[in-house]
């Protein structure tokens, strides 16, 4: 078996959509785009879940929804099927995960297996159940203070200096929170995507109608975004992707000064993303399966295995990296690969894809009834009183649901 690192970046609540390696014409990820530019950008990368919890559960276990259990309906992820850190550990890896999600700990029962996992508190905010490490931060600047994503890599960083010997290998796992809403990146981002004419007090008096209240309040039919407010919430929306990416070049650069890059497997992926306007009244994450939410990047640098510059647009889903790590280390016993669903994509990269389809699901919402309910009791939630299943092809996409509102 190969003794490769492994390193999984999440960028939770990345979209594809605004991804400069994926075809948008701002430039928001430079140092993602370098990475591509080396190894394989998978172009339709679909996940299982829509959110946090059962995206997460997916990607560890590489099973789809039904399977491991894990949603809206049932916040936890049982012990029934093992994960990748408990595999990879198994194989003789350290693993190691650090996170700015409470969804993505142990409480969750995600972070099962993991040798080592700190819960990272927000800039100026206060985590609970927290395994804490200490870290010796850069000097902030004030207009890179942001929501955890900076301390986070300095932690990552900092582990390896301080743990990692360069004889056995590690798995490190990096949950960083943005771009998840409400938008509100650090400068110099903000300022680079946001439109001339918008000033710094006209973004912030709308910067918060990303948080779970507005939301609700746009499901509900109580709020109406105009359309330059919501010009302004996608700007900032950038402004966060450019954020994480200079993240990610930190650490990209890092591990090249260290002499490890080459010898790690570096994944950058999301667990779902965000739906901005294009579906009235659909907003933000849960509820529904369309592209805006359910397709998102997918990049894998390893140039010992992979090739340089491939993209390939075949489909794939997150569920399917677990097996694909597995092929990539060369691991041979069928018992790792019992309990896994998602079929490994290197025969995609050779135009030979094991997937003809992608699967998503959405489990009975009762987490977004009680939220609802609690700021709107009077509100008649049965039009949200659906589960849902959507198959995706490179040419279509049907979306199954169970109150008859099927779409194709």
């Amino acid at each position: 078996m190969d003794r490769t690192n492994v390193l999984i970046f999440l960028m939770d609540t990345q979209r594809a959509g605004n991804v400069s390696c994926y075809g948008y014409p701002k430039k928001t990820t430079p140092n993602i785009d370098l990475i591509a530019s080396e190894g394989v950008i998978f172009y339709n990368n679909i996940i299982p879940g829509v959110w946090t919890l059962p995206s997460h559960a997916s990607l560890f276990t590489g099973r789809y929804v039904s399977s491991h259990g894990a949603d809206a309906h049932h916040e936890f992820l049982q012990d029934e099927f093992p994960t990748m850190a408990e595999i990879l550990g198994e194989l003789g890896y350290r693993t190691v995960g650090f996170s700015n999600n409470g969804w993505v700990s142990r409480a969750s029962g995600i972070a099962r297996g993991f040798d080592e996992y700190y819960l990272i508190s927000r800039d100026g905010g206060k985590a609970q159940k927290v395994e804490w490490f200490y870290v010796e931060e850069e000097a902030l600047r004030g207009e890179e203070r942001d929501r955890g994503s900076l301390k986070t890599i300095n932690a990552a960083m900092s582990w390896i200096e301080r743990k990692y010997d360069g004889k056995q290998p590690f798995f490190i796992f990096i949950n960083v929170i943005e771009p998840h809403g409400p938008y509100w990146p650090p400068e110099p981002f903000r300022s680079k995507f946001l439109p001339s004419d918008v000033s710094e007090d006209e973004a912030k008096s709308i910067s918060p109608l990303k948080s779970v209240e507005e939301c609700i309040d746009i499901r509900v039919g109580r709020l109406d975004l105009a359309p330059r407010k919501w010009s302004i919430q996608k700007a900032l929306y950038d402004g966060c992707t450019a954020a994480v990416d200079d993240r990610i070049g930190r650490l990209r650069e890092y591990l090249e000064n260290k002499g490890l890059l080459d010898d790690t497997i570096f994944i950058v992926t999301s667990d779902h993303g965000d739906v901005q306007d294009e579906h009235p009244p659909h907003v933000e994450h849960h509820l529904c399966a369309y592209d805006e939410l359910i397709r998102v990047p997918l990049i894998m640098r390893y140039p010992k295995a992979l090739p340089k510059g491939r993209i390939v647009k075949w489909i794939t889903q997150t569920l399917d990296i677990f097996p694909t790590i597995l092929d990539i280390l060369n691991v041979k016993d069928e018992e790792y690969r019992r309990t896994i669903q998602g079929y490994s994509i290197l025969p995609a990269i050779d135009d030979e894809p094991r997937r003809g389809f992608a699967f998503t699901e959405y489990m009975k919402p009762l987490q977004q009834f009680f939220l609802m309910w609690s700021r709107h009791p009077d509100f008649d939630i049965r039009s949200y009183n659906y589960m849902l299943k959507a198959l995706r092809t490179l040419k279509y996409k049907y979306i199954w649901y169970s109150n008859g509102a099927d779409e194709l």
